[in-house]
């Protein structure tokens, strides 16, 4: 129906309606008889697969209520303006956003069920049957639709006569229908979703709505794509599930993981569901089940194939007159990380473009955790004044106010800093610290909630470090706490706190010391991991996780506090990992792997991650030890569940924690091969899968990126073949590429839907990105100077000395000693100096062109300290 004629036609619709509200009589049998009758003279037309039904009827609307809308806001308000005129610029805003939220809506809803009406038009409807599921959750934009075309053709007509046209009702009732809880209204006129909550296992009805809702979306796609209904489709997931039950494993994890429907609905089982009913997959869901089926055969081999391409395309074109296939090769040689990092951006974002981020489903805590599930939130921290010990209580109070739960119980586990001496282990904080936690469980000893403990460990002497300290750092604390959950050995002489929770424990969720839970974080975590798919299931042979997961890792996001406080935190802690387009956290190894990498902040299950860790890694060795223990206990990525953390508020706290996340990086190199040292120092065989050991090799080509960029822009000036010009430019585009690449391609989705508000994102990301690789080209000689250092160190105590590995500093004590100088802090002072010279002495003649020496001009030491101050 052309445009015009929609108008017409809405128009003739609004004179029939009621103005008044005193006329609007509500006749649930008049409105039953009526449907009925209409669906008698109404035929399904199932030749109509997809219909612009509602964008016509959106468009002939928007047509008329916008400039309506427009013509009101300009107008100035006056005390004598009519009632109705007060409605609609009172609620422009809701008017305007109820416009573009309609449109975005019927986006969705191109392929509802079709009829044919006795006048030969097509229009959507349903049959004389159960609702399918996007026709239910087609109702509420359909209502907005229809009061939004009623204030259009009144607006517009008050606006031409300044008759009364009563636009108020339409408002109020734009307004009722935003307030219902839609979820609760429409979950239960589901018809299949009766079917599903047969679950064998149980899981269904006890998860929360979002988990829900992703069964229902599977059971309506895999409808669409076959021959069979959505109420046919639940009960072939129910009939497999069931007969998974009947027949019984010995292993009753995998029992009540085969049993329960979502195995066959968004688990491993999906495919026989698929095949049972003749699903017929659409080209993008072949690549991506292609991709997630061969998951080795298409990421690493990608990652070299775009290395090599991107390698060969410098060199083609840098060294198109060199004959010498010497200096071909050394040319390469030296791109090859560089274009490997360009390569591993780029192989990421096209895996994350092709495959959509899935949140892990989970079991609804929020009104109470059960007991079988408690949970125990463990901040390991070193007490080091009373000031930072009363923090660290007051901070633990927080994080209880905002998860209380009978069945939720909070500890630190602390120790007392490094010492040179025997000393003695009654200190002054310790005390602090017991009567602190003490007078938490005093405070709220009458409500029914969880309570406060604290766990401390005395120092014992190690002889590779040369200094009293706790026993392997936060490994040794966390190690010690399983330990004593699971019935072992006690290592903990000083208490505070109720201890008969500690028996009850299931879970337990570790944090770091300025690390915050917001609130019912903790109980989304807790359910996701008890959700039977989510259930860890070990290899009895290698001892390890290899289905389910023994660790979930939140998403970390950097306080808004923290982010603050510097230039330098703000820039880099914009980097979020944000999927900007799908408004979900996309993780390369999650969405194809389907596991994540541990960040030392999540949730673990006691007895799982105690079995396969347990006595496994050697003593006095691992400074870093989060990746290597996910490799064991596999680590699944909660991408809609957030902890929020700090961020290094100036530059020296920066590069320490660098310094000592690289050093933990190349204390794990062993188990890049097939033998690996346990506790006692015996090689045993390496049990841990392909992809973990890309994860550790990817953090070691990382954290040689800088020196292999650094090389490469000095080697580009002095020995390579061709014009420096052109390698400095070439260096400098490698950088770019990706980030380029990917805000082109999000840009031209963008556009291509009209979701400008993406395209505003992408723009905001691509400035950011921007800035941060700028940075990262200002401050290349140092961090390579902070990345060789960490290396060179690690190998050296590996290898030679055997000592200081486990050399340790915590952010608090970072941030304290900010004002400390240590040898890069020297080296970031004469720095400049260094690189001048340097620079002068390869080209003695650009001494006559480097003003830095110009009288009257500071010197570059000064200017470089000018720009930390700014960071700082």
């Amino acid at each position: 129906m052309p445009q015009d004629q929609q108008i017409e036609s809405l128009e003739a619709a609004a004179e029939r309606v009621p103005s008044g509200a005193a006329e609007f009589v509500l006749d649930l049998d008049k409105l039953r008889r009526g449907g009925d009758e209409l669906s008698r003279v109404l035929a399904w037309n199932p030749s109509v697969h997809e219909s612009h039904f509602f964008s016509v009827r959106w468009n002939a609307m928007a047509s008329v209520l916008r400039p309506a809308l427009e013509k009101i806001g300009k107008r100035d308000r006056e005390d004598s303006d009519p009632d109705d005129l007060r409605w609609l610029r009172d609620n422009i805003h809701l008017l305007w956003s109820e416009l573009w939220n309609t449109r975005n809506a019927f986006k969705l809803h191109k392929k509802l069920p079709h009829v044919r009406t006795p006048s030969g038009s097509t229009i959507p409807f349903q049959k004389s049957s159960a609702l399918k599921f996007r026709e239910l959750w087609a109702l509420l934009p359909a209502m907005e639709l229809v009061l939004l075309e009623q204030v259009a053709i009144r607006s517009r007509k008050f606006l031409d006569t300044t008759e009364p046209v009563t636009v108020g009702i339409c408002i109020r009732s734009l307004r009722e229908i935003n307030q219902l809880h839609w979820k609760e209204v429409l979950e239960p006129h589901i018809a299949f979703d009766e079917v599903l909550r047969q679950d064998p296992a149980g899981a269904y009805s006890r998860m929360d709505f979002e988990s829900r809702n992703l069964y229902r979306e599977k059971v309506v796609k895999i409808a669409e794509r076959s021959d069979f209904t959505e109420m046919e489709v639940a009960h072939e997931a129910i009939a497999l599930a069931r007969h998974t039950l009947e027949q019984g494993t010995e292993n009753p994890r995998i029992a009540i993981r085969e049993s329960h429907v979502g195995h066959y609905l968004v688990g491993d089982g999906a495919a026989l569901l698929r095949e049972r009913v003749g699903f017929r997959p659409t080209l993008i869901h072949r690549v991506r089940a292609f991709l997630r089926s061969h998951p080795d055969e298409f990421y690493l081999p990608g990652i070299e194939v775009l290395t090599f391409g991107i390698m060969s395309a410098v060199v083609l074109v840098l060294t198109s007159t060199v004959t010498s296939p010497a200096l071909i090769l050394f040319a390469m040689a030296v791109l090859l990380i560089p274009c490997s990092q360009s390569a591993v951006q780029l192989m990421n974002y096209l895996t994350t473009a092709l495959l959509r981020p899935e949140s892990l489903p989970k079991l609804d805590f929020s009104k109470s955790i059960p007991e079988d599930c408690t949970t125990l939130v463990a901040v390991p921290a070193l007490l080091l004044h009373e000031k930072q010990v009363r923090r660290l209580v007051q901070d633990l109070e927080v994080r209880f106010l905002g998860n209380h739960d009978p069945n939720l119980h909070f500890v630190l586990l602390t120790d007392l800093p490094d010492s040179p001496v025997p000393s003695h282990e009654d200190d002054p904080v310790v005390d602090l610290c017991s009567d602190l936690v003490k007078g938490l469980n005093e405070k709220y000893r009458g409500e029914k909630d969880g309570c406060f403990l604290m766990l401390h460990r005395h120092r014992v002497y190690n002889p590779r470090e040369k200094v009293w300290m706790g026993w392997e750092r936060k490994r040794g604390k966390l190690m010690d706490l399983n330990k004593l959950l699971s019935g072992g050995y006690d290592s903990f002489p000083v208490k505070a706190g109720d201890l008969s929770v500690l028996s009850k424990v299931r879970f337990v969720i570790t944090l770091d010391a300025d690390t915050e839970l917001p609130r019912g974080a903790a109980q989304r975590l807790i359910g996701t991991l008890a959700h039977p798919l989510n259930q860890a299931i070990i290899d009895p042979e290698k001892n390890i996780v290899v289905a389910g997961y023994g660790i979930l890792q939140p998403r970390v996001r950097v306080s808004v506090q923290s982010a603050s406080q510097s230039h330098l935190a703000n820039i880099y802690s914009g980097q979020t990992g944000f999927d900007i387009y799908t408004r979900a956290v996309s993780d390369v190894y999650q969405d194809l792997y389907g596991e994540g990498i541990f960040a030392g902040k999540g949730i673990y299950e006691v007895e799982t991650v105690h079995r396969v860790l347990d006595r496994r890694f050697p003593q006095n060795a691992l400074l870093s030890h989060d990746l290597i223990e996910g490799a064991y206990a596999r680590v699944g990525l909660v991408t809609d569940v957030e902890v929020i953390e700090d961020y290094p508020s100036h530059y020296s706290a920066y590069n320490r924690r660098k310094h000592r996340w690289l050093r933990g990086d190349w204390q794990i190199t062993s188990w890049l091969f097939s033998r690996v040292p346990d506790e006692t120092g015996r090689m045993v065989s390496n049990p841990i899968s392909l992809v973990s050991q890309w994860k550790i090799f990817d953090n070691l080509r990382r954290s040689l990126v800088e020196p292999a960029t650094f090389l490469l822009f000095v080697l580009g000036w002095l020995v390579l073949p061709g014009y420096a010009r052109s390698w400095t430019i070439a260096s400098v585009c490698i950088l770019f590429v990706p980030v380029w690449f990917e805000f082109l391609f999000t840009l031209a989705r963008a556009i291509a839907e009209k979701k400008m508000v993406v395209a505003r994102e992408a723009v905001s990301a691509l400035f950011t990105s921007n800035v941060n690789i700028l940075l990262n080209l200002i401050f290349l000689p140092h961090q390579t100077f902070v990345s060789l250092d960490a290396v060179a160190r690690t190998l050296i105590r590996r290898l030679f000395t055997r000592q200081r590995l486990l050399e340790w500093e915590t952010a608090a004590q970072a941030e304290v000693g900010r004002d400390k100088r240590t040898p890069v802090d020297v080296y970031v002072n004469w720095m400049p100096v260094v690189a001048i010279t340097c620079f002068v002495v390869a080209e003695p003649t650009a001494a006559l062109r480097c003003r830095s020496f110009r009288k009257g001009e500071a010197l570059p030491t000064t200017r470089c300290h000018s720009h930390l101050a700014l960071l700082r």
